[in-house]
Parts: C-alpha cells; sequence; structure tokens
C-alpha cells in the first residue's frame, strides 16, 4: 500500500511539471523544492521504465507517454474535484461555501443584492463570486452555480430561467437634442455609437427583415457600466440589455430609440451540475434567487 501511495503522490507531482513545462514554476506552485521533485520525477520515470519528459536546458517537453499520464490524471483531478463538491453539499443545513461564477453587468445589478439578502437569512453561507465575462466549464472548475446569458443552456447541466430581457438602443436628451433622433438603423452611421470593441455590428429585425448596420464611435470600451455612465454624460448611443439601463430610462437619464425595431432577446439561466441537485445550501440559494425575480 506505501508503494502504491508514493506511486500515486509521483503520478501527482508529474501532472503538475507537465502542465507547467516548468520543474520551477511545478515547484514554486506545490510547495516542494525543485530537488525533490526532480527526483520523485525521475524515480517515476524509473519505475515505469520510460522516459516521460524531454529536457533541454530551455524547455521541458513531454513524451507521448508523458501525454497519456497526464490525460488520465486530468480526468481523475476533474473526479476528485466532483466527488469533493458533492461531499460538501451534503450537509442538512443551509450553511458552508457557494461558489459562483456570474456576468459582471447581470452582479451589479441583481446578483450581490440577492447575496446579500440571502446571507441576513442564512447568516452561515459564505459566497465566492467570480464576476466577469468567462465561461466556465462546470464540470472542470470548482463553480457550484453559474450565471449566464444564453437561448440554449447546455443539455447537461440542471438550467433554470430567471428572466427574459431584450437589447434597447438608448441616449440621453442631450445627446440627441444636440444630433438628433435616430428613426432607422441606417441613421446610425450618422451617430456616435458606443460599445465594446468587438460588438460594433448592431443587428434589427422589423418586418421579418434583418438589419446589420457597422457601428462607429470616438469611444470603444470593454465595460457595459463604463459605457453605460458614458451614455448618460451625453456622450453618444448605447446597445445594452434592458435589465441594465431600465434604471435609467425610469428616470429619464435615458431615452430609448429605435424602439419599432426587434434587436436581441436572450435569458439568464441559473445552471449546475445534476449530481448537486440535492444539496441543500443550493436548493435554498436557487429557490431564493427565483422568488427574487417572482417579485
Amino acid at each position: 500500500m506505501h508503494k502504491k501511495h508514493k506511486r500515486f503522490e509521483r503520478y501527482a507531482l508529474f501532472s503538475e511539471v507537465a502542465n507547467q513545462l516548468s520543474f520551477s514554476k511545478a515547484a514554486e506552485s506545490l510547495g516542494i523544492s525543485r530537488s525533490y521533485l526532480s527526483s520523485q520525477i525521475h524515480q517515476l520515470e524509473q519505475e515505469l521504465e520510460t522516459s516521460l519528459l524531454i529536457r533541454s536546458t530551455r524547455s521541458v517537453r513531454l513524451t507521448y507517454a508523458g501525454e497519456k499520464i497526464l490525460e488520465k490524471m486530468q480526468g481523475i483531478n476533474r473526479s476528485i474535484l466532483q466527488l469533493e463538491k458533492e461531499l460538501e453539499h451534503t450537509k442538512t443545513e443551509v450553511s458552508g461555501l457557494l461558489r459562483i461564477t456570474a456576468p459582471t453587468i447581470f452582479s451589479h445589478r441583481y446578483l450581490i443584492d440577492i447575496c446579500r439578502d440571502f446571507q441576513a437569512q442564512h447568516p452561515n453561507i459564505e459566497f465566492d463570486l467570480d464576476i466577469g465575462y468567462n465561461r466556465e466549464d462546470l464540470t472542470k472548475s470548482n463553480f457550484d452555480l453559474a450565471i449566464r446569458a444564453t437561448n440554449t443552456p447546455p443539455d447537461n447541466m440542471i438550467a433554470k430561467k430567471l428572466m427574459p430581457y431584450r437589447h434597447v438602443c438608448c441616449a440621453s436628451r442631450e445627446y440627441l437634442d444636440h444630433h438628433g433622433l435616430p428613426t432607422h438603423p441606417d441613421h446610425l452611421t450618422q451617430h456616435n455609437c458606443l460599445s465594446d470593441p468587438h460588438l460594433t455590428q448592431w443587428s434589427f429585425t422589423k418586418d421579418n427583415q434583418r438589419l446589420e448596420v457597422g457601428t462607429t464611435g470616438n469611444m470603444l470600451i470593454s465595460d457595459n457600466l463604463l459605457l453605460l455612465e458614458s451614455a448618460k454624460k451625453g456622450q453618444g448611443i448605447i446597445k445594452m440589455p434592458c435589465y441594465l439601463v431600465q434604471p435609467a430610462l425610469d428616470s429619464g437619464e435615458l431615452i430609448e430609440v429605435l424602439s419599432d425595431y426587434f434587436i436581441a432577446q436572450s435569458a439568464i439561466y441559473m445552471i449546475y451540475p445534476p449530481q448537486l441537485r440535492r444539496s441543500t445550501k443550493l436548493s435554498a440559494f436557487t429557490d431564493f434567487m427565483l422568488q427574487s425575480f417572482m417579485q
């Protein structure tokens, strides 16, 4: 048994070197000395009677055998991660850590407040929130729950719809008074359109006809909240999810334009692995989320 234990340890050490392709970086990540790490990999190669790494003074590469071991170890690591997640969720009380990945604008508009209100009812809950636009793979990552904007939630996950939403174009009254009100999507080519650098092509539909407009503007920002603030200050026209701009529309800070045209529609879903469907804390939180959007 001791030999098997040491063999598995060496496989784990090897997988870190294989992922990093560097003994120094792997040793630092593992918190062990480089010499110990090197000796363990050498011992593993002797036990298997094959080379796993091709070493040079500047680089480390995997042999075919090394690639096969790395592939198997990645599968084992995913299985261990999934097991730990399932065990963490076997508790019957609403307590512990919930790891959530969610889009930035949804988090600012809703998630932070919902988490705070949930903690008021369940003070033993902690949250680890990853806010951004990376679509984490829940089968490989340690997240319990993902919030996603999509029309096609993944088939291998449990998906619960929170709300539909559409995109709207809007601008401040100050901007429209100075530059005029666009009444057709083509008019946008004469306006300062503020957008993400990768989302300058805006699509519209009316009477089953699709229109594509290439927009231009003097400010491209890869942050929707900053685009919203720029529009409020009269700097141009934006195209945003309605739930983000609705408070500004209600207050009159922004005015919707081209409302006769359909732009795009999607939905916000909660998504989590089916293995966690019996989780007390996750069930309590997802039910709380659903109730928040039913009010």
